[in-house]
């Protein structure tokens, strides 16, 4: 199975859908399609779907790391948050490095994880 096509989705242009045997077989974040290296012709395997699977949970994850920061939830409990609302520890680490890449985060993810955080 191949890529058939990349299409933007309607609804939100942020997203992607990704078309295999004529229907969308999941959808990527738009600004991760170079950095995933997808392109039309390309095998559909399990290692593709991984990738496009994980870099949707951070996009979800740090989409809602903006929600909880607009709310005034500091950086310190970001990471816990998170979590609590079922986001992958793997999403969540990468969600807050793009983050802090980004500039809405003043410390380093390691800094702002919990569980580096003194009782």
């Amino acid at each position: 199975m191949d890529i058939e096509a990349l299409r933007s989705e309607p609804d939100d242009p942020g997203l992607t859908g990704v078309v295999v045997e004529g229907r969308i077989v999941s959808v990527v974040p738009t600004h991760d399609i170079d950095a995933l290296g997808l392109a039309v012709g390309q095998p559909w395997d399990e290692s593709t779907q991984a990738k496009v699977q994980h870099s949707l949970l951070v996009d979800r994850a740090r989409r809602d790391a903006l929600i909880l920061l607009a709310d005034g939830l500091s950086e310190q409990d970001l990471s816990h948050k998170l979590k609590a609302q079922s986001h992958s520890p793997e999403a969540v680490a990468d969600a807050l490095q793009h983050l802090h890449a980004d500039g809405w985060l003043t410390f380093p993810p390691q800094a702002s994880d919990d569980s580096s955080r003194a009782p």
